[in-house]
């Protein structure tokens, strides 16, 4: 439900304020949403007994003149509904829109061994030429024995292991004998 609530409420956003605006509009939601994950600002948001209008107050009145006032305005009705808990929510779900728009989203590469930039430059426009969209891959180190390439927001996701190759490839020699 709440999901479905975030939504409606990122739709109203993106439509009344501009794109050149939604970046520092999403800037700003990203930074709210880390402000609401100190303790002292979630137990005042995840509290019941404090109201709505008094959550605001605390934490989002002292930050009109800085906050866009569509923003502003937006902040203001979900704390007269009860729902400013659902700030960190809508900064995903308005960042995730905003990579869907521009058609550009993020992936990670997870090896035991640096890959040259140009191995990862090629797995980039392997998941671009697929997916219809421009991926950018970032590597991290792990111990996987093998390469990991993930793509969230798309739902891709490739795995190589160098010790399942080895079973396949004993699995295929024992059936050839």
């Amino acid at each position: 439900m709440d999901g479905q609530i975030v939504r409606r409420y990122a739709k109203a956003l993106m439509e009344s304020v501009g794109s050149e605006e939604l970046d520092g509009v999403l800037t700003t939601l990203r930074a709210l949403a880390e402000a609401f994950s100190a303790s002292e600002a979630a137990a005042v948001v995840n509290s019941p007994l404090v109201p709505g209008q008094e959550k605001f107050a605390l934490l989002i009145e002292p930050l009109k003149d800085a906050l866009d006032p569509k923003l502003y305005n937006l902040l203001e009705l979900m704390s007269e509904k009860g729902r400013l808990n659902l700030v960190p929510d809508l900064a995903e779900v308005l960042a995730f829109e905003q990579k869907k728009r521009g058609n550009r989203f993020e992936g990670i590469v997870e090896a035991d061994t640096r890959l040259e930039a140009d191995e990862i430059e090629r797995l980039e426009k392997l998941l671009s030429e697929h997916s219809g969209a421009e991926v950018k891959l970032t590597q991290t180190r792990d111990d996987y024995d093998g390469v990991h390439v993930a793509v969230e927001d798309l739902g891709l996701e490739l795995s190589l292991s160098k010790s399942r190759i080895k079973a396949d490839l004993l699995e295929h020699i024992q059936r050839a004998l």
